[in-house]
């Protein structure tokens, strides 16, 4: 687990945090934690940006709680901080 490809986790994130944002639910909640939980420790590890693992971490701790308009803000600002760390954000 701890050699987990930082840029494959991501790019099964970012898909399914969109298709979550689409039509939230509760088993994809739990998938999308699933993956959070295991993308934000390979961001801290293989990009060392801190703030960008915290935010990912917070994502995944905000389903399904958090209204979907404050998760689509935070995962545009997480796509951005991606991008600045190096990570291709998938289309």
């Amino acid at each position: 687990m701890l050699n987990e490809d930082c840029q494959r986790l991501f790019d099964e994130f970012v898909p399914m945090a969109r298709s979550y944002l689409q039509s939230p639910g509760v088993m994809a909640a739990l998938d999308l934690d699933k993956l959070c939980m295991q993308l934000y420790p390979a961001v801290a590890r293989e990009k060392q940006d801190q703030e960008l693992s915290n935010m990912i971490r917070d994502f995944g701790r905000g389903l399904p709680r958090r209204e979907a308009s404050e998760l689509a803000a935070l995962l545009d600002t997480i796509l951005q901080q991606a991008q600045a760390a190096g990570l291709t954000v998938p289309e």
